[in-house]
């Protein structure tokens, strides 16, 4: 899902339809304000991201992989925050490469969602690649017509198709549609269960033995 972007961050807001802009402004008119930084708004990010996780049932990431990002594209790098207070309630990382920037990891806090953080962590970031230079933002992959799909719409980003090939250590094809479904529901309903520290050390244990 990419969104080309305009020379000016004005000249995208006014693209926008007047639904959309409002929903950009309700963050800010409920006192929520946001950060742009690099590394040391990490532990606000990955604190952030390791609850959203949580909440989707999928092991989080170590923050040490993030870390590295940081620590070998320092310059293409950024973390946008959104707080409530002091507290941070969405987040996300931000890769910049050529004329590309790229969204790898956003999430936001869902006892929050009321406030509506994710529009103006969305809006923080298209700010930044306008305003920065760049011409074309990667909101990243996303299931058609599914829920995070709808969302990267909204801001006019239009679809890509992605192609995937398999490689068989056993001989056998592989068959999404006869994969084991089931086991795997009732893996992330359990993830679901565990209280947040226990995700964040084993998490990054399993995350990393995923292949995709």
């Amino acid at each position: 899902m990419t969104l080309p972007l305009p020379s000016t961050a004005e000249a995208l807001m006014d693209s926008f339809k007047s639904k959309l802009r409002s929903q950009i402004k309700k963050p800010l008119k409920e006192g929520l304000q946001n950060v742009v930084g690099g590394a040391e708004l990490l532990d606000d990010f990955y604190g952030v991201f390791a609850v959203n996780m949580r909440d989707l049932g999928s092991p989080v990431h170590s923050r040490r992989i993030i870390q590295k990002v940081f620590d070998e594209f320092a310059h293409g790098s950024t973390v946008h925050c959104v707080y409530k207070g002091k507290k941070p309630i969405a987040a996300s990382v931000v890769i910049g490469f050529k004329d590309t920037l790229e969204n790898p990891w956003a999430s936001s806090l869902k006892d929050y969602s009321r406030y509506s953080p994710n529009m103006l962590l969305y809006w923080s970031m298209l700010e930044y690649g306008c305003n920065q230079g760049y011409s074309l933002f990667d909101f990243g992959r996303s299931t058609p017509h599914e829920g995070t799909y709808n969302f990267k719409r909204q801001w006019g980003a239009e679809p890509h198709p992605l192609h995937w090939h398999y490689a068989s250590l056993v001989g056998k094809r592989y068959n999404a549609q006869t994969s084991d479904t089931e086991n795997f529901n009732r893996f992330i309903q359990l993830w679901k269960k565990l209280p947040v520290s226990a995700t964040r050390l084993v998490g990054p244990f399993i995350r990393k033995r995923i292949p995709a």
